[in-house]
């Protein structure tokens, strides 16, 4: 399935969330249902879809479930910033109806909150000539959160749901806010890491009596 820039229907993405919740199939929903769902989607569609479990308080294995998918489409973004396709082997992957509703249902709120705010403006930031800059910082955000680290995948899905948006609506404002949390994403994510690695040391350098 590919992701264009075209978005010929007017309706917002949570009208289009919405319907696809209350249409839920029984048993199981695939990544091709919920994309299938939003029809010919932007970039900025399909990338909300994949970054909305990140944020969301589910499963260990739902998360990894979703993060693989937004590293390959991000890096894809990342190579050809226009088009971008994910293979069929990932698009069949899926998860029970039921945390799909719980998750929709949790989004849902905030994302109409969000939309209220949103509208045209700095279009150089939304631009075709922008998106494979843009590809690059999701890319990084994403390889953040895939990281097997406590709380670090907070931050990098909150900053791609909000370039998401910001691609959707057309709003470059929205586009260098989450720019803001991806930097924000970067700085925790390098204090994490410097951290944990100083803890491992001062652990080392103990004597083993005061263990």
């Amino acid at each position: 399935m590919t992701a264009s820039r075209g978005f010929p229907d007017d309706r917002r993405i949570s009208e289009l969330l919405a319907e696809f919740r209350n249409a839920l199939p029984p048993g199981r929903v695939s990544l091709a249902d919920a994309m299938a769902a939003l029809g010919d989607r932007t970039i900025g569609g399909i990338l909300l879809v994949l970054s909305i479990p990140m944020v969301m308080p589910v499963p260990l294995g739902v998360s990894v479930l979703f993060n693989l998918p937004v590293l390959l489409f991000t890096f894809q973004m990342m190579r050809s910033g226009g088009t971008v396709e994910l293979p069929a082997w990932l698009l069949g992957r899926s998860l029970s109806s039921q945390a799909a509703a719980a998750m929709i249902d949790g989004i849902l709120p905030r994302l109409r909150i969000i939309e209220r705010m949103l509208r045209p403006r700095l279009p150089r930031l939304t631009s075709t000539g922008f998106e494979r800059w843009l590809g690059i910082i999701c890319f990084v955000m994403a390889a953040i959160a895939i990281t097997p680290l406590p709380l670090i995948g907070w931050l990098p899905g909150f900053g791609l749901i909000i370039i998401a948006l910001g691609l959707i609506e057309h709003d470059g404002l929205a586009v260098a806010v989450g720019l803001g949390f991806a930097a924000a994403a970067i700085i925790f994510a390098a204090g994490l890491v410097v951290s944990l690695s100083y803890a491992e040391t001062l652990w080392h350098m103990l004597p083993v009596s005061a263990l």
